[in-house]
């Protein structure tokens, strides 16, 4: 066994990926090692957090050749944790190509003792479609290649999944490489061009496209992808590792990394971050370092900060809340938000890793607009609409009551209003409209939103639910009442909103 799913959440996964050199929990980050410059020692990146590290196979074999055969790659980095090595497409990419091919590669990796390994693949990046379709082409062609050299080996072989910008490309490629054997890991290839230019709403729909045809029980590898911003929308969709040199490219540059976005050194009055490197440092200590130590500073505090959004996004898996921490993520910077408006439209491809609850039960946090897409919220109010209309045809007809969740029940009281006259239907804000019968069901009664100025958007999307819900009882032989608070302003506005499609609500407080 290869990787092993533990917790799900939306398509995101904690995991354990098995390797001879130890386990790697996912969702996992390989920062990238050079060979050639270490300016942050590996102990240090492992202090940060990681213990697993990525190396460009390519660059050792340059450098060391054979003696890395001899000693191997775990010898020459000095570590013994799993290691993850490119073949040198992304040289392939920036230079046009490498002088070694796909056999010597391939064996190359496997001499110096790789625990993930990468066949040479053809990036796509940013090219015409003719071009992205040749490196689709070739890369598929190379994979049916390498498969005679990678299947049964003991290492776990990596399928690179290109296309860049052209989705069905993407998909054709995903496709085709799900029916190639001896691969037991995916990558998502090609992304850097366009985290560059913050256009996440492209990588996400890349994933998207792929994750609909590869093997759900594999792991799925995001390469180049090293900013914090992007790590929980690329999980919520599926991917389970990442690597990236981003936190000593952007050292160098004089680049401090936040969740939120990234600041030039020079424009900081104060550092918002309380790991090592910050909590003992002002940014005048950091820019007065000597530029080697400047450098291996920023690289640690950027680690550290990708580090800590790993486990923040780990720790909402596990309580079940990675949407809400997506709508917080989508607040941060524009390109996140473009992020969480195309995975609000695919929330049907997400609603089957949502949990109804895990462990002790935790309420909903909804928020605005982007919550009434929360897949528990819409998985609750589809079972809602039917259970309403079951139940309905079996009463048979009466009295129907409908009353603001306001204030919420207590424990017991749900249980006693059932069976009673007037028939009870409850409605809220995101929940929408659900009877008595399921009040007390996960979510029904534990979500929590601002209450005060909720957008008009949910409140007309609630309007619509009551309006609906009404006609079809009265249609059915019920006498409706349609209640509101007026001492809850959200409720006050409601039924300003029903009034003028023509319901009229009596004020119940």
């Amino acid at each position: 066994m290869v990787f092993e799913v533990r917790e799900v959440d939306l398509a995101g996964r904690i995991g354990r990926i098995y390797t001879r050199h130890g386990v790697i929990e996912t969702p996992a980050f390989f920062p990238v090692i050079d060979v050639a410059r270490q300016e942050v020692p590996i102990r240090e990146v492992v202090e940060a957090g990681f213990g697993q590290v990525i190396t460009n196979a390519y660059l050792v074999w340059r450098r060391f050749g054979a003696e890395a055969a001899s000693r191997g790659v775990h010898s020459v980095l000095g570590f013994d944790g799993p290691v993850m090595t490119d073949s040198g497409a992304y040289q392939i990419l920036e230079y046009g190509g490498v002088e070694v091919g796909q056999d010597e590669i391939v064996e190359y990796q496997k001499a110096i003792g790789s625990d993930i390994a990468v066949i040479l693949d053809i990036p796509t990046g940013d090219v015409s479609r003719s071009e992205a379709e040749r490196s689709v082409e070739e890369t598929l062609r190379r994979a049916v290649e390498a498969s005679r050299l990678v299947e049964g080996d003991e290492r776990i072989w990596v399928l690179p999944v290109q296309g860049g910008r052209y989705f069905d490309l993407v998909e054709e490629s995903a496709r085709r490489a799900a029916t190639i054997s001896g691969y037991g890991m995916y990558g998502i290839g090609s992304p850097t061009v366009f985290l560059e230019r913050y256009m996440y709403d492209v990588v996400i729909e890349a994933v998207r496209r792929a994750k609909l045809h590869l093997p759900w029980g594999r792991p799925v590898h995001l390469f180049g992808a090293g900013h914090p911003l992007i790590i929980p929308f690329a999980v919520a969709m599926g991917v389970d590792t990442f690597d990236s040199a981003s936190y000593i490219l952007y050292a160098r540059d004089g680049r401090y990394m936040t969740e939120g976005g990234v600041y030039r050194l020079e424009e900081l009055d104060y550092l918002p971050c309380s790991c090592p490197v910050c909590s003992r440092r002002s940014p005048e200590d950091l820019r007065e370092a000597e530029r080697h130590e400047r450098t291996r500073m920023l690289a640690l505090h950027n680690l550290y900060t990708i580090s800590a959004t790993l486990r923040r996004v780990k720790l909402a898996i596990r309580e079940g809340r990675l949407w809400e921490l997506l709508e917080e993520a989508s607040r941060r910077h524009p390109a996140a938000a473009r992020a969480m408006s195309l995975i609000s439209r695919h929330t049907d491809m997400l609603s089957r890793g949502a949990p109804l609850s895990r462990g002790s039960v935790k309420g909903v946090r909804a928020y605005g607009v982007e919550s009434l897409n929360n897949p528990k919220l819409q998985r609750f109010r589809d079972r809602s609409r039917l259970v309403l209309r079951l139940l309905a045809e079996r009463y048979g007809g009466g009295r129907a009551l409908f009353k603001p969740l306001e204030p919420k029940p207590q424990p017991g009281e749900c249980e006693r209003l059932v069976g009673g006259d007037p028939w009870i239907i409850y409605y809220q804000p995101f929940v929408g409209v659900f009877p008595v019968e399921l009040c007390g069901a996960y979510p029904s009664i534990h979500v929590d939103h601002p209450g005060l100025g909720l957008p008009r958007e949910v409140l007309e999307d609630l309007a619509g639910e009551l309006e609906e819900a009404a006609r079809m009882l009265s249609e059915s032989g019920y006498s409706v009442e349609l209640t509101y608070c007026s001492g809850v302003e959200w409720s006050s506005r409601l039924s300003s909103i029903l009034a003028v499609r023509g319901l009229r609500l009596v004020d119940s407080c």
